[in-house]
């Protein structure tokens, strides 16, 4: 599903240099979170207040094959 609107990057840099490697490299880098190495999608929700778009990376964890994201804040 494709979400349309005005893409907020995020106002801490972390974030946005994750999406941004990630989506830059057609999700070929930036694949783990930081330096731990887990696995991250990226999730890209509207704000309920500002109606923009935001995109958060998040860890992708598996157990007995189900899935999970989590976020660390």
């Amino acid at each position: 599903m494709v979400s349309e609107g005005e893409y907020e990057p995020s106002t801490q840099a972390w974030v946005r240099d994750q999406v941004e490697l990630y989506e830059g490299s057609g999700g070929t880098r930036g694949t783990t979170l930081r330096d731990t190495g887990l696995p991250v999608v990226i999730i890209t929700n509207r704000g309920v207040r500002s109606g923009k778009l935001r995109k958060t990376p998040v860890m992708r964890v598996e157990h007995e094959g189900r899935y999970a994201a989590v976020a660390s804040q």
